[in-house]
């Protein structure tokens, strides 16, 4: 028994996770257009992120957007194995594709079979490495074997015996070598995962959310934002290019810097890879401007893997640490002058596209309210700027409209006169007199005046408890 007309590809780009290409087929048997590339930058895979820990990863949740394209909506940890398999009938007789995460360390034609080094990497002393389990799909179950889709990294499709499946499945928390790797409470036995469209996606409503996403990007990219939570940082965007540059400066007093700055250009990699593919897609499916677009950043793409080369060729040729950090970094800030620039060009084409939405935590129903209030109050104040001050605010976009800075529209002058409007408005609607102009320079690289969203939040930690 299988699910029929299941025809998958095995070519997947080498740095694709596991779980993107399997979520791309269940979309897929769900109706809706779908593509790798959209799969994983609706979740911010092409958006470069650094957490100050030292890593280089996706952090997706921590801007507070809503699943645009698709959601985990259940993960199941079933009692028994066979429990387990009585689903995985069920759903292939209903013609889906179940999702279940395991260990490769029991896939007979993975790398990782049965291989110690799978262990040594997990539990040394000084890993970064933490458990993951891996995902794979099942199409098909008979008595003796289920059939698996499992491109990435084994490109394998096809069936598994059901002890290797069976050992498969109870997953990395039932190998005693890793009783001591990191997170490995995290982790299930027999678990599995329900994916689903968060609308099914026509061909045209699918080349309406590639923009969407690339809008997204664009925008989150120049906003460059930090984002501060207990002792962490995260930086997002241009953001992860200043941490990078900071840390070439700092080659010519730390003793490990050369070294963090090379971990730092190889990790920043994959996010461009994603990206490239996006706007690849784009270009394909609208042509036009996004063509160029996209040949233009797969070249800066070759020149920050060349800043790359030269930094390891420097270590070889034993260079002073004042020659690498003058060299290194007068051809990094160009190359991220360049990206910036392109950056700019595509939230030019793309502006007026619209972004993903944000989540909203849930508040009470008077500061709901007056939240509300004041998103009108200033949305209106934007529109009179442009009536009768010459404005140029993209009020189509919203809460996520820029005003002031690198991406708005208003110079200082403009900025002054919303500021302005806005008060009165507040005065007029909620018997509120504040005075918005003297709370904080604007000039701030991260000052509250940068959209209308961050200007919004500004106005309500100004706000009196009691209206």
């Amino acid at each position: 028994m299988q699910v029929s007309n299941f025809k998958p590809t095995l070519e997947i780009p080498f740095y694709y996770p596991c779980n993107l290409p399997l979520i791309h087929e269940v979309l897929k048997r769900q109706g809706s257009t779908s593509s790798l590339s959209l799969v994983a930058n609706s979740r911010f895979y092409g958006l470069p992120a650094y957490c100050s820990t030292g890593h280089i990863r996706w952090y997706f949740n921590r801007l507070e957007y809503d699943d645009p394209i698709w959601t985990m909506t259940e993960k199941v940890e079933f009692s028994s194995f066979e429990e387990g398999l009585d689903r995985i009938r069920q759903r292939t007789n209903e013609e889906e594709m179940f999702l279940v995460t395991g260990t490769s360390y029991f896939l007979p034609y993975c790398e990782d079979y049965l291989n110690p080094k799978y262990i040594e990497k997990l539990t040394e002393p000084n890993s970064r490495l933490y458990l993951v389990d891996h995902w794979l799909a099942v199409y098909g179950i008979e008595d003796d074997h289920v059939l698996v889709y499992d491109p990435v990294p084994s490109r394998y499709s096809g069936p598994l015996s059901m002890q290797a499946f069976h050992d498969f499945w109870k997953g990395n928390k039932s190998i005693p070598e890793l009783a001591d790797a990191k997170r490995k409470e995290e982790l299930f036995s027999y678990s599995s995962l329900d994916v689903k469209a968060k609308r099914q996606l026509t061909p045209e409503l699918y080349k309406e959310e590639l923009l969407r996403t690339l809008a997204t990007h664009s925008y989150e990219f120049l906003s460059g934002t930090e984002l501060k939570e207990g002792d962490r940082t995260y930086y997002f965007g241009h953001a992860v290019t200043l941490q990078l540059l900071k840390r070439i400066h700092l080659t010519t007093t730390a003793d490990d810097a050369a070294g963090s700055v090379s971990g730092f250009l190889f990790d920043m990699r994959w996010s461009r890879y994603f990206f490239r593919d996006l706007l690849q897609d784009v270009a394909s499916s609208h042509g036009s401007v996004y063509v160029s677009i996209a040949a233009e950043f797969s070249e800066i793409i070759e020149q920050w893997e060349k800043a790359h080369k030269m930094l390891k060729l420097y270590e070889v040729k034993n260079k002073s640490k004042a020659e690498l950090a003058s060299m290194l970094g007068s051809f990094v800030t160009s190359l991220s002058e360049r990206e910036y620039r392109l950056y700019e060009r595509i939230w030019s084409e793309t502006r007026n596209v619209g972004l993903f939405d944000k989540r909203h935590a849930q508040e009470d129903g008077s500061s709901a309210k007056q939240k509300e209030a004041l998103e009108r109050i200033v949305l209106e104040s934007c529109l009179e700027i442009n009536r009768f001050h010459d404005g140029r605010i993209p009020v189509e976009l919203g809460l996520r409209a820029p005003l002031y800075g690198r991406n708005g529209n208003l110079d200082s002058l403009g900025l002054v006169s919303l500021l302005t409007v806005v008060e009165h408005g507040i005065m007029e609607e909620l018997g509120i007199g504040l005075t918005l102009s003297e709370e904080q320079s604007p000039a701030l690289p991260d000052g509250p005046f940068r959209t209308v969203e961050s200007f919004v939040d500004f106005i309500l930690d100004r706000m009196p408890e009691a209206v």
